[in-house]
């Protein structure tokens, strides 16, 4: 049976990127180009310092990210309370033969994602190959403005990803499967259980690499939901009988 809940006393205005995030995000892009040329040529490899390249390592090599994912949800989802960014941090170790295990994790305090699970990645020249395999825990909690409820839930997140890499860039495609196990709803003590298996939707994502200054590289990506339900957005409508097609923003900034 799947779990709904009126978002009616929930709505608010449509959520779409502000005017003050899109002037930052131009911003960025100025800052990032005018960077980059007055780095001039110095030997910099955007692979020895990308995260999002699927590209195999040596044995041991640690790499971690942070970024800024704004999701606007379908009008539908609207939330008053939902309307700040993500926080996002990434983290990968490499393993022999081009694998490695990969977690993030998402949070917006109220709504969080954990994610982990191994991925295989393969080079032939500039171009590159990953394949992933991860388990995601979904866990929402609000009990704030009179309300008490939780959400917890369980998927399945196989991926694939492609890229290609220039002498300080790289463009990095990415394609997901979201399949849920079983999620629980929980409000003022009653719980409603959904463990009949479904999926979920899928997204594809596609992002830009650059260096920012020094090792350091930024990148800018745009994800393409499908969609019956974020995490984000679960005090409204935590599972949808259809999917929703909704756009997610994405900053991130390279840590080593």
């Amino acid at each position: 049976m799947p779990i709904k809940l009126s978002a009616n006393r929930y709505r608010g205005k449509n959520c779409v990127p502000s005017r003050t995030l899109l002037l930052s995000l131009l911003l960025l892009l100025f800052i990032q180009h005018w960077c980059s040329a007055q780095n001039g040529t110095d030997g910099f490899d955007i692979t020895k310092a990308s995260f999002l390249l699927p590209q195999p390592m040596h044995k041991g090599v640690f790499k971690h990210a942070i970024a800024i994912h704004y999701v606007v949800p379908p009008t539908a989802w609207t939330l008053d309370m939902v309307k700040a960014p993500m926080f996002n941090y990434a983290a990968k170790y490499s393993l022999p033969s081009g694998f490695n295990l990969q977690g993030e994790l998402s949070t917006l305090f109220v709504s969080n994602r954990v994610s982990a699970g191994p991925f295989w990645n393969y080079r032939k020249d500039k171009f590159y190959l990953g394949l992933g395999y991860q388990i995601a825990f979904n866990y929402g909690v609000l009990k704030q403005f009179g309300f008490n409820t939780v959400l917890t839930g369980w998927e399945q997140q196989p991926s694939i990803t492609i890229g290609h890499s220039f002498a300080k860039t790289a463009v990095v495609l990415r394609g997901d499967l979201y399949y849920t196990n079983d999620i629980t709803f929980s409000e003022g003590g009653h719980d409603v259980k959904n463990n009949n298996g479904f999926v979920n939707g899928y997204s594809f994502t596609g992002s830009f690499e650059q260096r920012l200054h020094g090792n350091h590289v930024m990148s800018l990506g745009l994800k393409v939901n499908y969609l019956r339900y974020h995490i984000i957005a679960w005090p409204a409508l935590p599972v949808n009988s259809y999917r929703y097609l909704f756009p997610e923003f994405h900053v991130g900034l390279n840590l080593n």
